[in-house]
């Protein structure tokens, strides 16, 4: 899709109206090839703090939707969460947007396409293997009364994200009125997910 696809997919006249989370969900969700200049236009004409909340929205509700004993792989999309939010909330300019953008990119083709999560039937026969986006899906089925399954989420877990540092205080201001820091991440400081590294802010 190019932008003015882009746009008639998610129903929105201009990217100033991306403000509903069933576009970030759709969005991200969606099986179509979006071009990744598309979703630069989209954010960039969006405002920051909106598309801040749609993510944690829209992370919250795939959390939601793990099965149990699913640790690891909600630890790593709490710290994609952060370094999303982080980067869109910390965007000055049009660089931090395209930086943004990339981060965005990466992480859809991941959630909907590349990342691969293996599905053993509880009642015996073949594996299944799903991308996490279609392994939550049967996951909420089977909720419902759907096949049950035992999840393995080992291969899911290889995501790298990029070393940066963000504002520590704008992804806690909702927990914590006061912090002078940084929370800085680097793919070599943690496994799977688990371990984040703070630093004090010096100034």
């Amino acid at each position: 899709m190019n932008f003015e696809e882009l746009m008639e997919y998610l129903d929105l006249e201009d990217a100033a109206d991306f403000q509903y989370f069933e576009a970030m969900a759709d969005m991200i969700e969606s099986e179509e090839y979006i071009e990744q200049e598309a979703l630069y236009q989209l954010f960039d004409g969006a405002d920051n703090t909106m598309i801040s909340e749609l993510l944690n929205d829209f992370f919250e509700d795939i959390m939601g939707g793990l099965p149990e004993d699913s640790g690891e792989i909600c630890s790593l999309l709490e710290q994609i969460k952060m370094c999303l939010t982080g980067l869109i909330m910390n965007a000055e300019d049009d660089s931090d947007i395209r930086r943004f953008t990339d981060e965005f990119h990466r992480f859809r083709n991941w959630y909907s396409e590349e990342s691969e999560v293996e599905l053993l039937p509880e009642n015996g026969g073949a594996p299944r293997y799903f991308c996490l986006r279609d392994a939550i899906t049967s996951a909420r089925v089977e909720r419902l009364g759907g096949d049950r399954f035992r999840y393995n989420f080992e291969n899911a877990v290889d995501y790298e994200l990029d070393s940066y540092t963000m504002s520590f205080s704008d992804l806690v201001a909702a927990e914590d009125d006061y912090n002078n820091g940084t929370i800085v991440f680097d793919k070599d400081d943690y496994e799977f997910g688990e371990n984040l590294s703070m630093e004090e802010d010096r100034y």
